[in-house]
């Protein structure tokens, strides 16, 4: 008999942005196939006994091919195990998910989606970055930062006025920058990237076009990062005050300071050096 699997949206960083549906689907679980990538505190969500694999993707180091990750989840479901797959953020944003439940649906295997925190939202929301905001982002636009791209992309992305949250970017981010300069986008445009994303040790720097296409934006720790363009960048500077407040008038339900504890805001106040505050 066909067992079952789940496809989990764990969301980014911290394993509080794992939904309720997502936790009750886990803990049914006789086999967990986890992205390498995820929050180690996410073991501790697995249920005792069941089998537990890294699968994805890992920055300079060994990955799973994605064949091999779809005949898992087969061979596991054909032996009649129930198994969730756990993937950061959003399945079926740069997740994979498609191709994963594709795979699933043409070996007859029954299979669910359970939505996630993606990580444009979640990031940008721990970041304080808005992604829309009224009078100053209407639209929003996700894109891998994969490169090369052609020249009427590079236009295109470089006359958009909305929100841009480039995937997959930090390490091409001087790269992204120079086309996007070359295609004819403003200097200023402002940027910001955050790495290690909602965990404690997120780190938020921001600038403009310019420092990001000479280096002085770049990334500072070599963690999973997320680049955000736009006018809403300018908006976290006013919102970080509400965020101090929030921590000295808490509701005392966290049981720890949470993923800002560590945030840092490298505002690039002047060309001759940045200051962080």
């Amino acid at each position: 008999m066909a067992g079952f699997v789940s496809l989990i949206g764990a969301g980014p960083g911290h394993p509080d942005n794992l939904t309720l549906r997502g936790l009750r689907a886990l803990r049914a679980a006789n086999v967990v196939l986890y992205d390498a990538l995820l929050d180690p505190g996410f073991r501790d969500l697995f249920p005792p006994g069941a089998l537990a694999s890294p699968v994805g993707k890992r920055c300079g180091a060994h990955r799973t091919h994605q064949d091999a990750i779809h005949d898992a989840l087969i061979a596991h479901a054909r032996a009649g195990l129930r198994v969730a797959r756990l993937k950061g953020g959003d399945p079926f944003v740069f997740g994979r998910g498609g191709e994963e439940a594709l795979a699933l649906g043409a070996a007859g295997i029954p299979f669910e989606v359970i939505p996630g925190v993606s990580a444009a939202n979640g990031i940008a929301a721990a970041a304080l970055i808005p992604l829309t905001h009224r009078g100053v982002s209407r639209e929003v636009r996700v894109v891998e930062g994969a490169l090369p791209r052609s020249d009427e992309e590079w236009r295109d992305l470089a006359a958009f006025r909305g929100t841009v949250v480039l995937y997959m970017a930090s390490r091409r981010l001087r790269e992204i920058a120079t086309a996007l300069l070359a295609a004819g986008a403003e200097v200023d445009w402002p940027v910001a990237l955050v790495e290690n994303g909602c965990t404690a040790r997120q780190t938020v720097s921001a600038g403009d076009l310019r420092d990001a296409s000479t280096g002085r934006l770049a990334s500072r720790t070599g963690g999973p990062g997320l680049v955000i363009m736009g006018p809403t960048v300018r908006l976290r500077a006013g919102l970080l005050g509400g965020l101090a407040g929030a921590a000295q008038h808490g509701d005392g339900l966290a049981p720890d300071p949470g993923p800002h504890a560590d945030v840092r805001w490298l505002v690039w106040a002047t060309r001759s050096g940045g200051n962080e505050v």
